[in-house]
């Protein structure tokens, strides 16, 4: 078998049942499995990027028309996407907290006893006032470290005080380090990472409540969805619910009907 290039830049051989097992944890159906590994076998070459096997699993879904195993697979490439700066990322974040039942404000800023701070988020609700801290990655294989969630606590010492913070919270759309984990529980730090807490982790949140972001759309182009990301659309339901907010980029009408018909396929899922 070839070796494939990782996201960190090291080579391991392609293992078939690791690529199987990444599928299973998709979601993708199991009628599906064998048919995807076939097409991906016959794709392969010696040092093929990681990335680029995600890729032809994306294509080999779109050539099935098969929009629910497509929204599935490419869904934490597509939250990558909302780079490669982090304000997207608060953005959709606070659409998350929002569905929560919280209301938000992104980019506040806040003097401390200290210094005045950036506060990624704020989220309040009847009974709790939380200083939400945003780490965003906009590359695979990356962990939010033990230094995230320190200065996450320190941010929230400084503020908590003058503006009646009752909790801070860490959310990143990666994996998050053993140590920064044990340190944001030992500290009360409500961590919400790409797989954790199990059940209620930022990927099942977005499956639960259907918060699939713009960037899965593959009839736009990258500059395109730019352009909608710095209008604060970030969700596929944004353009389900009112599609004229697509008038803030020039598409022509055959390509505005391809992407209302895409998102709407994605918010029935």
């Amino acid at each position: 078998m070839p070796n494939v290039l990782k996201a960190d830049g090291t080579f391991e051989s392609y293992d078939e049942n690791k690529l199987l097992s990444s599928i299973k944890r998709a979601g993708i159906p199991g009628s599906l499995h064998s048919q995807v590994l076939n097409h991906i076998k016959s794709k392969l070459y010696e040092n093929i990027p990681t990335s680029e096997i995600y890729k032809h699993i994306e294509e080999f879904f779109i050539k099935e028309n098969d929009v629910y195993s497509k929204t599935k697979y490419s869904l934490k490439r597509a939250i990558m996407d909302l780079g490669p700066t982090g304000f997207p990322f608060e953005s959709y974040v606070s659409e998350i907290l929002k569905v929560l039942g919280f209301q938000v404000e992104v980019g506040t800023y806040l003097i401390g006893k200290c210094v005045k701070h950036e506060v990624d988020v704020l989220a309040k609700n009847q009974n709790e006032k939380i200083m939400v801290e945003c780490k965003f990655h906009n590359k695979s294989g990356i962990k939010s470290d033990l230094h995230v969630s320190l200065y996450t606590k320190a941010r929230f010492e400084d503020l908590k005080q003058k503006h009646n913070f009752s909790k801070a919270m860490l959310v990143t759309n990666t994996k998050i380090s053993l140590d920064a984990l044990s340190y944001a529980n030992c500290e009360g730090i409500r961590i919400l990472s790409w797989s954790y807490p199990d059940g209620e982790s930022l990927r099942d949140l977005i499956e639960k409540y259907k918060l699939y972001p713009i960037t899965q759309l593959s009839f736009l182009s990258l500059s395109q969805k730019q352009q909608l990301l710095n209008q604060k659309i970030v969700l596929m339901k944004q353009i389900c619910e009112d599609s004229s907010v697509l008038n803030k980029i020039t598409l022509p009408q055959d390509k505005l009907e391809e992407i209302e018909k895409e998102a709407a396929s994605v918010c029935n899922l």
